[in-house]
Formats: structure tokens, sequence, C-alpha cells
């Protein structure tokens, strides 16, 4: 299989507008939706306007929208996302070990929830509607009900006060380890029931296909019919679900990470928005839409891996 470096680049170039587009829309909406992140301080009558006057011009409030927006464009475009005004550090400095926890709890969310949907949806399909494994098919569909209307608000608030009374000491511990793991399982539940919901209707669909009743017929083993005929082209669709599932993951983890107290980039995210610290938002926004970007093309590719018809199509 040669590398498909025409999809590449179409899919980054593709992906630059998007980020520009991105940044463009929250700038815009976090510049004009009032005040700014030193709004809080004229409350303070400690401070004079003079000084406010002054730190506007330090942090470019002065400006029109179009030169502020232009000014951090360009710092952008050369790896400088700005200074953060709540942390009064750079923003890279403030992002990246948030990221990578946060990506730490979505690859344990992925982890957990990916495998055992894929397992209980094939086992499931292989037994549906025979005697005494029909309660497994029907068990899922109650699975899915549930884990894909129970709010991730709930499900976090639930999770800690259930560790809260099982180990008390370590709900309140600061260990990394127990905050990631509690964090993930969290997030994976509604992955779970999405994953197990998509698994067993494609394998469902896929059984009634005609190249699969040809195989049965000529005698090949079930399990073999089931694997090579059955599971791989019900793979796309699953493929796919994984590609624009990270962006629910990174959604949802602003809930849970404020629930939770576990310092992510959602939690970031909320505290972002609150202090109206724009330049932290933007590198926020930034960073999670290049995320999703880079997930929706690594699905491309795996597409066509596991789909030859789909290498065909772009060689034409």
């Amino acid at each position: 299989m040669a590398f498909p470096f025409k999809l590449v680049g179409n899919r980054l170039w593709q992906g630059l507008i998007v980020l520009l587009m991105v940044s463009a829309l929250s700038f815009a909406l976090l510049a004009t939706a009032g005040g700014d992140a030193l709004t809080a301080l004229q409350q303070n009558p400690q401070v004079s306007e003079e000084t406010l006057n002054r730190l506007r011009q330090v942090y470019g409030f002065d400006q029109p929208l179009v030169v502020r927006y232009a000014r951090w464009l360009a710092g952008a475009a050369r790896g400088q996302l700005g200074d953060s005004i709540y942390y009064q550090r750079p923003v890279a400095e403030v992002i990246w070990p948030r990221w990578w926890r946060t990506f730490s709890v979505a690859a344990l969310a992925f982890g957990l929830a990916g495998p055992l949907a894929l397992w209980l949806g094939l086992t499931a399909a292989q037994h549906a509607n025979r005697w005494p494994h029909r309660w497994l098919d029907r068990g899922c569909d109650a699975v899915v009900l549930l884990g894909a209307s129970t709010p991730r608000l709930l499900l976090a608030l639930a999770a800690l006060a259930w560790m809260t009374q099982a180990t008390p000491h370590s709900a309140t511990s600061s260990s990394r380890t127990y905050a990631v793991w509690l964090s993930a399982l969290v997030l994976s539940v509604p992955l779970f029931a999405l994953l197990l919901a998509q698994t067993r209707e494609c394998l469902a669909a896929m059984q009634t296909q005609d190249h699969v009743r040809v195989a049965r017929a000529k005698g090949l083993p079930e399990r073999s019919v089931w694997f090579r005929h059955v599971l791989r082209p019900a793979l796309n669709p699953l493929i796919s679900v994984f590609g624009f599932s990270l962006g629910g993951v990174l959604s949802g983890s602003a809930v849970v990470e404020q629930v939770l107290d576990s310092p992510g980039i959602g939690q970031l995210s909320v505290i972002a928005v609150q202090s109206r610290d724009v330049p932290l938002m933007l590198g926020v926004v930034l960073v999670a839409a290049t995320a999703v970007l880079l997930s929706n093309l690594l699905a491309d590719l795996l597409l066509r891996w596991n789909d030859p018809r789909l290498r065909d199509e772009e060689v034409r």
C-alpha cells in the first residue's frame, strides 16, 4: 500500500483553513462578549483609571479588534500563542502539561470503551435472537440507552460520591493516577454506549450482505466468515466513529474535570472563559481543534488501510 501523500496534503490544507476560521470566530465571540480580563479590576477602588488604561495598552485592549486578531495570528504562525493574563505565563507553558493529562485521560477512555464495545457487540450479534443468549442482545439495548442518555455531570458526581464513601482518603488525594483513571472511567461510559450501538448495527447489517451468504454457502468455517467477511467490512463505520468521537470526549472533559478537580485542558478552558483570558482561550481552542483534525486524518488513513476500494478510488 503506497502512502496517500495527496490525501494527507489535501487534509492539511483543509485543516489550516478550518483552524483559521475557528480561531477567527472564537476571537470574535470572546472579544465581543463584553468586558475583558481587566474588567474585574474596575470594581477595585485601589486601582485607578490611569492604571487600567496603562494595562489595556500593555495587553493591546485599546486596539481595534482586527488589529488584535492580526497580531495574535502573526504570533501563532511563529508558534507564539502569547501570554496568559490570568497565569502571567506564556500560553504554551500553561497548556501543554494540562493537554497531556487530558490526552492520557482520552486515550484511557478509548482503551476502556473500544475493546469492550467491540467484543460485546460482536458477541451479541453472533447470538442475536438465539436462546439462551437472547438476554445479551436485549441487555445491550438497555446499556446503550442508559449510557447515551445519562449526563456526564451526573456520572461524574455519582463516581465522586461513590469513591468518597468507598475510599475517603483517595477521594481527597492529589494522586494523578487516581484522577486520571476516574476521569477516564466517567468519559468512557457515553463513548462505550455509542460504540456498542454502532458495532451492533454495523454487524447486523453486514450479516445480510450477499458476500456473507455466499461465504456461508461455500461451507467456510463460521469463524472465518465472521472475521474476514463480516467484521472487517464493518470496521469502516467504527473507525469513522473513533475519528469524530475525540471532539465529544474533549467537550465532556470540561464538565468531568471541573467536578473531579482534575487539572486538564477542559478545566483550563473554563478558567479561561471565566477570567476572560482571550490568549489562553484561543490557545486552548487551537490545540483542541488541531487534535480533532489530526484524529480525523488518522481515521481517514485507517479507512484506506482497511478498505482497498477507497485506495482504488483515490488512484483513479
